[in-house]
């Protein structure tokens, strides 16, 4: 049988352990990770294509991440964050 005394130090450690973990995530820096940005002709001509743009605008974003693999011959990661990028763009307009 487990005695109080460790099931209270077990508590009490794993308390002591939360607040630290807790301590650790608060900061006023709010960490994004962003993917480089795309550059070149290609991703220029891409962004810049009305199809692409107005699937963005629909939301209709699967579509427009095939569109711009299309256009681009990127992959599936590089198109959809470059898709991304372009929706927040023009979510800030």
């Amino acid at each position: 049988m487990v005695s109080y005394s460790v099931l209270a130090a077990v508590a009490l450690a794993a308390f002591v352990i939360g607040i630290f973990f807790a301590k650790r995530r608060r900061s006023d820096t709010k960490v994004i990770w962003e993917a480089p940005a795309q550059s070149g002709p290609e991703h220029e001509a891409a962004i810049a294509d009305p199809e692409v743009l107005s699937l963005v605008n629909q939301k209709q974003l699967i579509a427009a991440i095939k569109r711009y693999r299309e256009l681009t011959g990127a992959g599936l990661k590089e198109s959809k964050d470059a898709v991304e990028a372009l929706q927040r763009s023009l979510a800030r307009q």
